[in-house]
């Protein structure tokens, strides 16, 4: 008996002291560590390094956000990508990597946001009955629950995090687009305030993009080689990496043209993607402006 006692007193105090560390903590510990340990990981400790140049989140320290945070980049942008058939000759991350090119240069035009990662997974068609895109091997489809989930809690980590401003843009079309709206809308009524956005206008530019590669000439509206791929989306991932879209395979096996238009000479394919970089960009940050002024506590 005096052995169980004491066997429970022990038990007892363990829990105390663990309960007594608990609520001892720093609260200025930060960056994964005990401010008491290392000076570094004190949440006022300066940054030893300059300022990094870049706007996407998980590419930053800790203390790179912390300080862009403090100078006023509170706006997050969460993009969402895809894992797709693009036809023979784009790597099936097409989505993912044209953000890597769009968020960027749409973070920098407005200068008080940063990027979060890219949402890799949406539906793309039922995993059971291998509907929509899923008749293709390497595709990944998630249910609009699990999307909806995902995006609800990135938020609510930027948002406890201090981000002001949080806003949804999507380069897939499809049924996640309705779920961003969706979520904006829940998020901002259990908030009390407009937090949350979705902006349609950059999924929209693709259409913009297009038809400004039809006004230059360089497209037909009657040429298209009948794949999931286009001139749009060949030149912006070019920019990103011209091995996304096999572009030295494709040239020495006489396959660099796409719905008529020809991708050899890489200096020009290169040029036409910034262009659309710079319209697709240019066309999103307007309207996240617009919708950020329309905002009666922006």
């Amino acid at each position: 008996m005096k052995k169980l006692v004491y066997a429970g007193l022990c038990c007892c105090l363990a829990f105390a002291v663990s309960a007594g560390a608990a609520q001892t903590k720093d609260p200025r510990s930060a960056g994964g560590g005990s401010c008491q340990k290392n000076a570094y990981n004190c949440v006022d400790t300066p940054n030893p390094l300059p300022e990094a140049d870049t706007v996407w989140l998980a590419d930053m320290t800790w203390m790179d956000v912390r300080d862009a945070m403090a100078a006023g980049k509170k706006t997050i942008i969460i993009p969402t990508g895809g894992v797709e058939p693009n036809g023979p000759w784009v790597v099936l991350a097409k989505h993912d990597y044209v953000l890597r090119a769009t968020c960027d240069a749409i973070a920098r035009k407005l200068g008080n946001a940063l990027c979060a990662p890219v949402i890799s997974f949406v539906s793309q068609g039922d995993i059971d009955t291998k509907g929509g895109h899923m008749d293709t091997v390497g595709t990944i489809s998630i249910r609009d629950e699990v999307y909806e989930g995902l995006i609800t809690d990135v938020a609510r980590s930027m948002k406890a995090h201090g981000f002001e401003h949080i806003l949804f843009i999507s380069d897939n079309g499809g049924s996640n687009q309705k779920v961003a709206r969706s979520v904006a809308d829940k998020l901002n009524a259990q908030w009390g305030k407009p937090i949350v956005h979705d902006i349609p206008e950059y999924y929209q530019s693709w259409e913009g993009a297009d038809a400004l590669l039809l006004k230059k000439g360089l497209t037909k509206a009657d040429v298209k080689d009948g794949i999931h791929d286009d001139p749009s989306v060949t030149t912006l991932l070019m920019l990103t990496n011209p091995e996304y879209v096999r572009w030295q395979e494709r040239v020495k096996a006489g396959k660099a043209s796409i719905d008529g238009v020809p991708l050899t000479d890489k200096n020009k394919v290169l040029e036409w993607g910034r262009e659309l970089l710079e319209y697709r960009s240019s066309v999103t940050a307007d309207a996240i402006r617009k919708t950020l002024a329309a905002d009666p506590t922006h």
